[in-house]
């Protein structure tokens, strides 16, 4: 069995010494409770026989007319006692005192305030009283063999009681500490990289909540890891195209096989620029996603925004042969907005849509105000994209067709950036088919009401 951790132990520690107080408690009030019963009964016991007592000296006093006599006659028919003392003690004296105040038997110092008292009733009348010393305190009636009896007893009760307690105590801590154990196996194996790693789920209390939190977080980790791995990758394919080109070009200056012309140069410079905007895209995608993207905040009009850049965009998408409409709400579409950032969307979202779809045909982009939300959406003609692209179309450098993408200069940050801009702003953005056929692609802003 290996050797148990301090956690083990101080669980049990506490397991046990809440049963010990616990058991200690109710023989505590077991015995108190026991006592002033027994005490209550000797009482009452007493009481009876002073009774009896009096009832004879009573019946010898009707028979004689002579309270002494009486008293005679009752002490040779006197009924036993119901409580005898500790062993070794005289029982104690009974005294009988007459109306008038003479103590007939028994010795005066025994009369006390709080002595116990029967009365001697003859026809109606009182004739004289039968009393007794009070009796002891309860802890001294019950410290005799009764007591004796009693303590051992309990003591042997809380014996048995803590070495089962001692059992119950060690079996639930095993049973709380087998969960945690696995739970730390399953953390060092994520600490090593494992992502694989998964928890039996057997339980449907805190720890199986606590496990399956576990494998949840162990599936993220995991997805979060490809997706790391994935666009390490696909970072190192984009930069290694225009880097090979541009080494390409430079070395064939180099060899001579061309000339530093106008055209080479020109060429070159395509591609540094083509550099600068994928890592001024990277830039600030890690920026927004990191939520370090600084945000100018103000009250702004989506239409107006949308109807700026609508016009702006309509030379360019007649020369690829599009029509772009714009269809502004009926009603005032205000948002508290970074307007640059907004526009920011609305051209990538309208260069996705040139680069992707094929003319002729219409590219709409459309303001509808609902539920206190402003939502704007940009939809073409087509081909569209396949249904299980819609739900990757906003991953970092995720393409449908990256052969095609490529050849229209695309990055693929595009969409991943639009969605990070749009998350800033409290926003969400999805992407379905249109009504035309093609893609379209919405995102939703909280109105401001005033």
């Amino acid at each position: 069995m290996p050797m148990k951790s301090p956690l083990f132990w101080k669980l049990f520690a506490l397991q046990l010494l809440a049963a010990a107080v616990l058991l200690g408690g109710a023989l505590f009030v077991t015995r108190q409770y026991t006592e002033r019963s027994f005490f209550r009964f000797l009482e009452a016991r007493e009481r009876d026989h002073l009774h009896e007592v009096a009832d004879e000296i009573a019946e010898a006093y009707r028979r004689t007319g002579d309270l002494f006599e009486a008293v005679r006659l009752a002490d040779e028919r006197a009924p036993p006692r119901p409580w005898r003392p500790r062993r070794g003690e005289p029982p104690p004296p009974l005294t009988v005192v007459a109306a008038d105040g003479e103590v007939i038997r028994g010795e005066r110092r025994a009369l006390v305030p709080d002595a116990l008292r029967e009365p001697i009733e003859v026809d109606g009348r009182v004739i004289g009283t039968v009393q007794r010393p009070p009796l002891p305190e309860r802890h001294a009636l019950v410290d005799a063999e009764f007591s004796k009896r009693q303590s051992r007893g309990l003591r042997l009760v809380l014996a048995g009681a803590l070495v089962v307690a001692a059992l119950f105590a060690a079996l639930l801590t095993v049973l709380i500490l087998k969960p945690l154990r696995r739970l730390s196996d399953g953390v060092a194996a994520l600490s090593r990289r494992e992502f694989g790693t998964r928890l039996a789920v057997a339980r449907g209390d805190e720890l199986g909540q606590l496990a399956e939190d576990f494998n949840r977080l162990a599936e993220a980790l995991e997805r979060y890891d490809a997706r790391q791995r994935q666009w390490l990758a696909d970072i190192a394919h984009e930069l290694r195209t225009p880097l090979a080109v541009l080494r390409g070009e430079i070395e064939a200056v180099i060899d001579g096989v061309r000339s530093a012309d106008a055209a080479g140069t020109r060429s070159l410079h395509q591609e540094v620029l083509r550099l600068q905007t994928l890592v001024d895209d990277l830039h600030l995608l890690s920026l927004a996603e990191s939520g370090g993207l600084r945000l100018q905040r103000e009250v702004t009009d989506v239409n107006e925004l949308v109807a700026d850049v609508a016009q702006r965009w309509r030379a360019r998408c007649r020369e690829r042969g599009f029509t772009l409409e714009a269809s502004p709400s009926s009603a005032p579409a205000r948002a508290v907005i970074d307007a640059q950032r907004i526009e920011q969307v609305l051209v990538n979202l309208l260069e996705n849509a040139l680069r992707h779809a094929s003319p002729p045909g219409p590219v709409c982009v459309r303001v509808v105000v609902a539920d206190g939300s402003v939502r704007v959406a940009v939809s073409d003609s087509g081909p569209g994209v396949p249904d299980q692209a819609l739900a990757r179309l906003f991953d970092r450098l995720y393409r449908v067709e990256a052969a095609r993408s490529r050849v229209h200069g695309g990055s693929g940050l595009g969409l991943a950036i639009c969605r990070s801009i749009i998350e800033a702003h409290g926003g969400d953005i999805v992407a379905r088919h249109s009504a035309q056929g093609g893609l379209e692609i919405e995102f939703r802003l909280t109105g401001d009401a005033g």
